[in-house]
């Protein structure tokens, strides 16, 4: 016999109640059961743990040794199993909500506070779809939104729950004084001779923009390494370089978008989860809120008179869904950062 928790509790237990018949009761176990551990606990230890009289037991030399180590292990052992569970039980009220950092994070807050759903809200922004997958993957995020352009190679999603959100088109991000800025109608093959902004990164932004160009007759002249957190429209401005950018993003003083009508790049938006995760029930109804929130963006950036009115296509459009407000935090400010996409 291997000496197991369940030896120690017992013998704390038989310690506690003075009395087998008593500490069998409180156990929940018959009496003759628990003798029979006590007597291969004592055999397992090699002498005797209690000496029994017609007033019960009392604990020899060697059981007040061993109860000493024995109440240290249980208490340690029950104080842990406490913890876990508290942990377990945190858990199981937290909704663990994660972006690479596309352009609809403030827009996925807001849909969120309209679901209303229960319990404390938790961000996780990473700086790539990659990065996000494995964390959804892991267990680490119950809720993942991706946005990752056509060109880039998606990461797999077999095993995941999935609900398309929409496609976005992308523009040319440039200064507002380049001269590209005053062609009407720009083509790939203008951008033969620009230098580029492009993303290092796990993502392979840089390899994508280079097969997005390939079929146009050229390489593009990649000069600047800067992720879309950082300062982007800074270097389009004052380098006079471009950079693919998403219709939705907003428009930086000093620079324009414009459409290229020959891009085939597009901007894919999801939401994942992994089967069984509770989160999968609220998946369908956010990516109907999300889907309506991406088309007004799509709007506003229309309406704002800098940026090239390109049609997008939505998945899935449906009409908002009446939802009341939440304890999650109110809508109207923006948390997360970018990662290396569009």
């Amino acid at each position: 016999m291997e000496l197991q928790l369940r030896h120690l509790r017992n013998l704390c237990a038989v310690a506690t109640a003075g009395s087998l018949n008593k500490a069998a009761a409180e156990l929940g176990l018959p009496q003759p059961a628990l003798s029979r551990q006590v007597r291969r606990l004592e055999s397992l230890l090699g002498g005797a743990l209690f000496q029994r009289d017609t007033y019960g037991v009392r604990l020899t030399p060697l059981g007040e040794s061993v109860l000493g180590r024995a109440e240290t292990i249980v208490r340690r052992f029950d104080e842990l199993d406490a913890q876990l569970h508290a942990h377990r039980q945190h858990q199981r009220r937290t909704l663990r909500v994660g972006w690479d950092a596309g352009p609809l994070s403030e827009a996925l807050l807001n849909c969120l506070w309209q679901l209303r759903p229960e319990g404390r809200l938790r961000i996780v922004t990473v700086d790539s779809s990659s990065e996000l997958n494995a964390l959804l993957r892991a267990g680490e995020v119950d809720i993942g939104l991706f946005s990752m352009s056509t060109e880039v190679e998606q990461p797999t999603t077999d095993g995941l729950v999935l609900a398309p959100v929409a496609e976005t088109a992308v523009l040319l991000a440039l200064a507002e004084d380049h001269p590209l800025a005053r062609v009407p109608a720009l083509r790939m093959a203008d951008l033969a001779s620009e230098e580029w902004i492009s993303v290092l990164g796990p993502d392979g932004c840089q390899e994508a923009l280079r097969r997005l160009c390939g079929p146009f007759g050229f390489e593009p002249r990649i000069s600047y390494d800067v992720p879309v957190s950082g300062p982007r429209c800074d270097v389009i401005r004052h380098q006079g370089c471009v950079a693919l950018t998403q219709q939705i993003r907003p428009v930086a003083p000093g620079t324009v978008h414009r459409g290229v009508v020959d891009l085939p790049a597009r901007m894919r938006h999801w939401l994942a989860t992994l089967p069984g995760n509770p989160a999968a029930v609220l998946l369908p109804p956010l990516a109907r809120l999300l889907a309506v929130a991406h088309d007004e963006l799509v709007r506003e950036r229309g309406a704002s008179g800098r940026g090239a009115a390109v049609p997008t296509t939505p998945i899935g459009h449906h009409a908002p869904i009446a939802a009341p407000r939440t304890s999650l935090g109110r809508p109207g400010t923006s948390v997360g950062h970018d990662a290396g996409n569009p």
